[in-house]
């Protein structure tokens, strides 16, 4: 019961952004948007600092964090 009731708070997306790192914090930002996302697992992003992925996380709006399931690079988007 508690764990569906968590997913449903942080619903898994499909995010497309670019990787910052400051130390061992690192944010997403949305392309979207713009929005920085503090990341809730930091390890699963090393090696693609400042580069343009797409993530499916689990979004916690609320705290302005998501939870990396998975990453892809992403190739030459043209923006």
């Amino acid at each position: 019961m508690g764990k569906s009731d968590k997913e449903a708070a942080a619903p898994l997306k499909s995010l497309k952004g670019t990787i910052q790192a400051d130390g061992d914090k690192y944010t997403f930002v949305s392309d979207k948007d713009k929005k920085s996302w503090e990341v809730m697992n930091p390890e699963t992003l090393k090696g693609h600092e400042g580069h343009h992925v797409e993530l499916k996380a689990h979004v916690y709006a609320d705290k302005g964090q998501i939870h990396v399931m998975e990453v892809k690079m992403l190739k030459g988007d043209s923006m």
